[in-house]
């Protein structure tokens, strides 16, 4: 009878079947269809990260990957084909040391030279195929030579100097050729670079150089699209990647390039020089500690070679004498290719006609370059 007691209704007490719900009841229909839209929409997501994870890494991996020293490094192991922007594609790969276009074994094959070239996206040369760079064209025309492609896209003097010490102690190169461009003037000064990441840079107060080396994420974020850890989502998430590159850039690109131009126009020259001469010093430093020669070279943009006039190579010719550093000025063999065959007209890059007046100027200075006394 208790039990009967207890499981009965009394009754005052509705009956179960005929009770209103309660109003949280009431609202667990649209609760639901909420939890089930939020859940769709996260494995929809999740589909998509998916997808485009294989699609990344079976046919169009990354070049580059974020790194908490340098700020960029190549993708070891990257392997894809690019179009030239003339509808030209050129296959773009990448060892497992980073390097482009070096097939030398670390070891030291007997009677052969090395030469360690470093620079920018010139010298990494991604517009043309490997046996068309002018590293490999020197190689070709120097006798008993081996020459490694250490250029990275987008790096400054600073970076260059700062990947050095690896590169020496893998390579050991007998010498150092260093490529600068215009731009490196000012990347030297600049704690980004929008298309890649946050880099290490340098500040000059009162003509003295100061290091910061790890690189600041606050000024790079600012060119990633909008979201909550967007430097986190830039580095790990594709489809935050997709969506950054196909959607957000075609939309604020303009005003982002017109950002990062016109904080590079506030750079004063004389910083630009004196952050470019620290720089310069500590490389010829460094290739002088490990018993290598060096040679600086200097590509002039398009521009200064319609003009005939390479507005930063007579002072940098200048800084070499007083380290006594060969320097070669690559002006007068570009204006004999003519700006219009041996630039990109879309492009401040080299083509496969400018690669090849590069190498043909280099080859005779490294030649002899590797005859001087160490």
């Amino acid at each position: 009878r208790m039990r009967d007691h207890l499981m009965s209704p009394r009754a005052d007490e509705p009956d179960s079947a005929s009770a209103a719900p309660p109003a949280s009841a009431s609202r667990s229909p649209w609760r639901r269809k909420l939890g089930l839209s939020i859940a769709a929409a996260c494995l929809g997501l999740s589909v998509a990260e998916i997808a485009l994870q294989v699609w990344a890494r079976l046919g169009n991996p990354p070049l580059y990957v974020l790194d908490p020293r340098l700020g960029w490094t190549h993708a070891p192991g990257a392997d894809r084909a690019l179009d030239d922007g003339t509808g030209r594609r050129v296959r773009f790969s990448i060892d497992a040391r980073g390097l482009r276009a070096t097939p030398h074994a670390n070891t030291r094959t007997a009677g052969r030279r090395r030469v360690l070239v470093v620079g920018d996206s010139f010298t990494q040369g991604s517009q043309v195929e490997a046996d068309e760079l002018f590293t490999t064209g020197i190689e070709r025309q120097v006798p008993d030579v081996e020459v490694w492609n250490a250029g990275v896209g987008g790096y400054s003097t600073l970076q260059e100097l700062l990947a050095l010490p690896a590169h020496l102690a893998a390579s050991t190169p007998d010498l150092v050729v260093l490529v600068v461009f215009e731009n490196d003037l000012q990347d030297n000064l600049m704690p980004y670079f929008s298309g890649l990441g946050p880099r290490p840079h340098l500040r000059v107060q009162g003509g003295t150089c100061t290091l910061v080396p790890t690189p600041d994420p606050a000024p790079f974020t600012r060119f990633l699209m909008p979201a909550p850890g967007a430097l986190w989502l830039y580095r790990h998430c594709a489809l935050y990647r997709t969506l950054h590159k196909h959607v957000f850039l075609p939309a604020w690109g303009h005003e982002l390039a017109a950002l990062e131009q016109a904080e590079r126009e506030a750079l004063a020259e004389d910083d630009e020089r004196t952050a470019m001469a620290w720089s310069l010093a500590r490389i010829a430093q460094l290739v002088q500690d490990a018993k290598g020669r060096l040679l600086v070279a200097a590509i002039p943009p398009r521009e200064e070679v319609r003009e005939g006039n390479a507005r930063s190579h007579a002072w940098l010719a200048t800084q070499c004498r007083t380290l006594q550093v060969p320097f070669l000025s690559l002006l007068a063999p570009l204006q004999a290719t003519t700006a219009e065959r041996a630039f990109f007209a879309h492009d401040i890059h080299l083509t496969v006609a400018g690669h090849a007046s590069v190498a043909a100027a280099l080859a005779p200075a490294v030649a002899a370059a590797l005859q001087q006394p160490r």
